[in-house]
This record gives C-alpha cells, structure tokens and sequence, in this order.
C-alpha cells in the first residue's frame, strides 16, 4: 500500500529559470537561462535534484565576435535563490529523460560551442522547451536576452491557456505572481 502511495505522487517538475546582470559573490554574472529539475521519477521513485545551462567556458572580448569554448553548468542553490523562476510544469519519466538526452548532447558539441548569438543559454533553453512542445519563440530579438525569451513564453504559454504534456492537454493553473506561471502542478513559486 505504501508504494502505491509513493508511486501516486511520484512526479518531476522542470521549472525555465532567467538570472539578471548582477553580482554573484566577487564575480559579475551576465544575464543567464537554465533549467532546474525536481520531485521523482515516476517509474522508479529516483530523487531529482538536477538544473542545467549552458555558458562560455570564460568571459572574455572574443565571446562577442567568434565561437568560444562552452559548457552545460550546473548552478549552486544560493544562485538559483536570486534567479527569477518563469514558467514550471509538471513532466513524464520520457520527457525527463529527454532534457537529460538534451543537456548530454550539449555537452558533447565541438569546441568551441558557445557562440553568443547562435548556440548560447536560450538556445540551450529552447531546444527544451520545443523537445516538450511549449510555445517557443524562434524570434531572434531574443537570442542574447534570457530573461524576455522566458517572459514571451510564459506569456503564450498563459495566451494559449493550454500545454502539451505527457500527451494530454493541460490547463495552466494561474499564478498569483505575475511573474511566474505554473502549469499543471498546482503549485505557486513565489519571485525571490
């Protein structure tokens, strides 16, 4: 009875998350995209506790006219605190596994792979969120602005009053922060 109670409530959350030009300890961040994963799997009641994005490997004057080496990064929680969550839904076991293929892949690109206006953090988004068919904008106003990529989204998402997952539609479920939308886990993140 116990593990049918688990598996009942066995659910992953992926939640789209933008950073803001600022400080992060002594160092300065340049605006950022990325994604974070929590709750468990549904087939086997694994944990998640994951979050993803993709930057240069260093900051320097050539980012802005030639490929430089990058990375898919994982963020520390006091980072993730002071970033503003956008958009979070609830997804399968298949479409875990599928932002996981996502982030590999990223991973395993040539160097140099992080090119600020072709292949960068709302890129790495954007394959993510076309992979679970979310109304992606492919508007190149937003190429080098994560945080009003994830606010179009989010703001379609809610226009469109519906989300494709785990292949069935979903009504979102408005949020009292008009800032952040929750889709389909009946649960609001409050704006940090």
């Amino acid at each position: 009875m116990l593990a049918l109670a688990s598996a009942a409530s066995a659910e992953v959350t992926l939640t789209f998350y933008s950073h803001h030009f600022g400080t992060y300890g002594f160092m300065v961040t340049f605006p950022h995209a990325y994604v974070a994963l929590s709750g468990t799997t549904e087939a086997d009641a694994k944990p998640v506790k994951a979050n993803f994005g993709f930057t240069a490997q260093t900051i320097s004057p050539s980012i802005m006219w030639e490929p430089v080496e990058g990375f898919v990064i994982s963020m520390p929680d006091d980072y993730m605190a002071t970033s503003q969550p956008h958009l979070s839904l609830p997804i399968t076991d298949k479409q875990y596994r599928t932002v996981l293929a996502i982030a590999d892949r990223w991973r395993k690109y040539p160097q140099p792979s992080y090119n600020l206006d072709t292949h960068n953090c709302v890129t790495f988004v954007k394959e993510i969120a076309i992979a679970l068919r979310l109304p992606a904008s492919t508007d190149v106003k937003f190429i080098r602005s994560p945080k009003e990529f994830l606010e179009d989204m989010q703001l379609k998402t809610s226009k469109t009053n519906r989300i494709v997952a785990a292949g069935r539609t979903q009504r979102p479920i408005p949020s009292r922060n008009t800032k952040t939308q929750t889709v389909g886990t009946g649960v609001d993140r409050p704006t940090p």
